[in-house]
């Protein structure tokens, strides 16, 4: 057989995800992703949010941010769960300890609240999109739907051992949990108030309202100060 200088072709390695690329930049991650689109999407509206401005501020290309959500539907979607994730594991581990309904719920909102003020501002605003009432953002609304469950499980749980009342649960939960946007929502009293502020006015003015016996509230509150738990929150970009 004779010889040959022709060398084989070369076989494409993929590199994983989160190797460094061939230029020497970290691999685009979700995460990344995430944070950046929250913030067009908060801006400019789910409309004018598009992929390209999304890859353009992370300085990769669109096709790079396509490999990792197929569809600007899928991004969100993924979105919402990436947003919610801190408040699903806090309200796992909270339930894990031996609390009164009333105390879980005086946590809740306060910590909730706190995260809500100190995180990056743009994630509370995707949760009240309007797209998400559309068809294909199932999964979104069933993300908000679990975070929403989880406040009126507590106040279910208080009206069955006595300590709350409310006329409907499910509409009790769904405004307890709009409250705790109060601190984006009201921008101005917002830009003067320390979160904790906030957070301690948000949860007293809900717990005062479901209470059957309102003067327990300033026992209810400190003995939520006594439980040592807190929202890990992602980082800012």
């Amino acid at each position: 057989m004779a010889e040959t200088n022709e060398k084989p072709a070369a076989k494409k390695v993929r590199r994983p995800v989160g190797r460094p690329r061939a230029d020497g930049k970290p691999q685009l991650t979700k995460e990344a992703v995430f944070l950046v689109a929250a913030k067009h999407i908060a801006q400019d509206g789910y409309a004018g949010a598009s992929i390209r401005k999304i890859a353009a501020e992370l300085k990769a290309a669109p096709a790079s941010v396509f490999n990792l959500f197929p569809t600007k539907d899928v991004l969100l979607n993924e979105l919402l769960g990436f947003a919610a994730a801190p408040s699903m594991t806090f309200y796992a581990e909270l339930g894990k300890r031996n609390l009164s309904p009333e105390v879980a719920l005086f946590k809740s909102i306060m910590e909730e609240v706190i995260a809500v003020a100190s995180a990056d501002r743009d994630f509370p605003a995707i949760f009240y999109l309007p797209e998400l009432a559309k068809p294909g953002f199932e999964p979104a609304r069933e993300t908000r739907a679990n975070m929403v469950a989880h406040y009126r499980s507590l106040i279910e749980a208080g009206q069955e051992a006595g300590a709350l009342r409310c006329d409907l649960p499910a509409l009790s939960a769904e405004q307890v949990f709009q409250l705790t946007e109060t601190s984006i929502i009201a921008q101005e009293v917002a830009a003067v108030t320390p979160p904790e502020t906030a957070a301690r006015a948000t949860a007293r003015f809900c717990l005062r309202g479901l209470l059957v016996n309102p003067a327990d509230l300033d026992a209810i509150e400190q003995a939520a100060d006594q439980v040592s738990l807190a929202f890990v929150l992602p980082e800012k970009v």
